[in-house]
């Protein structure tokens, strides 16, 4: 009962023109629980969404009407946007637009920049891993972009609900503890001797060394036996007394003479001694002839033959 009586108050005082005071929720922005790979990096970092933390039907917010901002705050940045976020100063999300929130000592050192509306961001969570990734938006240059952070520094954030035809404040959470983003080091000041290495970052590089000594000499191995040690086998002679300039086509019903094309005529390079090491008996051995011709007998007697032979 006291809380609708003091969002009733607030509705009418809105309507009659009287600024009113923003409310502090209990929440307080921290990291997401999820395990990603760089939640904290060196100018971003992961946080989780602000599901649940506004009151929004209380207050009548729409998307149209209300809108979540959230503000990466650092150094002097928590003091000034509590001093910024009076209602009589002007618009606060113009009064430390990002491209110059860090520029300078002379800078107010925080930014706001939108998370979305309201209605996504209600109690009844999405299923799946949700989280708002701070500085998605890289060296931009609109006011209110989701710019990376100061390298290594020491941030603290809050969210907020801001109302949209007057960008005033309705409701905001309590700053976080810093977080320290991380800071690169020096490349000079990396050990990468022995002394820097693991035992077993050790072991595995022994390994890997002998293993590629032991396949480096079995190819130097394979190499001279290839080469040295492997008998090399002799081309096979062919012998010409086998190539024939001309023959008949014997086996054929209308025999016609084929000529060669493979014949070689010069036949005495096939008759050295290496291709035919016996020569005949008489020292003095025929020509062979050019041709040879094949005939096909008909109604042969072999009998005959053979008594004749005889």
């Amino acid at each position: 009962m006291a809380v609708l009586t003091i969002a009733c108050v607030a509705v009418c005082l809105s309507f009659c023109g009287v600024e009113v005071q923003s409310t502090t929720v209990s929440h307080i922005p921290v990291i997401t629980p999820y395990d990603y790979i760089g939640k904290i990096t060196t100018n971003t970092i992961i946080l989780k969404p602000p599901y649940c933390y506004f009151n929004t039907s209380l207050l009548n917010c729409t998307s149209e009407t209300c809108q979540i901002y959230l503000v990466p705050a650092l150094g002097s940045g928590p003091k000034n946007f509590d001093q910024d976020k009076r209602p009589q100063n002007s618009s606060i999300l113009s009064l430390s637009p990002y491209p110059t929130a860090f520029a300078s000592n002379t800078s107010k050192n925080y930014y706001l920049t939108k998370v979305g509306p309201p209605e996504n961001y209600t109690c009844t969570q999405p299923s799946g891993m949700t989280y708002f990734l701070v500085g998605s938006d890289g060296n931009c240059s609109d006011p209110n972009c989701n710019g990376i952070l100061p390298t290594g520094s020491n941030v603290r954030f809050k969210y907020i609900l801001v109302n949209k035809p007057n960008d005033k404040i309705r409701q905001e959470t309590n700053w976080s503890t810093p977080i320290t983003l991380y800071s690169p080091k020096n490349l000079s000041t990396i050990n990468d001797g022995f002394s820097g290495r693991s035992a077993a970052m050790v072991v595995i590089t022994t390994i890997l060394c002998v293993a590629l000594g032991l396949l480096l000499l079995l190819l130097i191995v394979g190499l001279i036996y290839a080469n040295c040690c492997r008998q090399r086998s002799e081309p096979m002679p062919i012998l010409g007394s086998l190539k024939i300039r001309k023959y008949d086509t014997h086996h054929l019903k209308d025999p016609v003479p084929y000529v060669n094309p493979t014949y070689e005529g010069d036949l005495k390079k096939f008759s050295t001694p290496e291709v035919l090491p016996k020569v005949l008996h008489g020292g003095n051995a025929p020509e062979l002839p050019d041709s040879v011709e094949l005939k096909r007998y008909k109604n042969y007697d072999f009998t005959q033959s053979e008594g004749q032979n005889s």
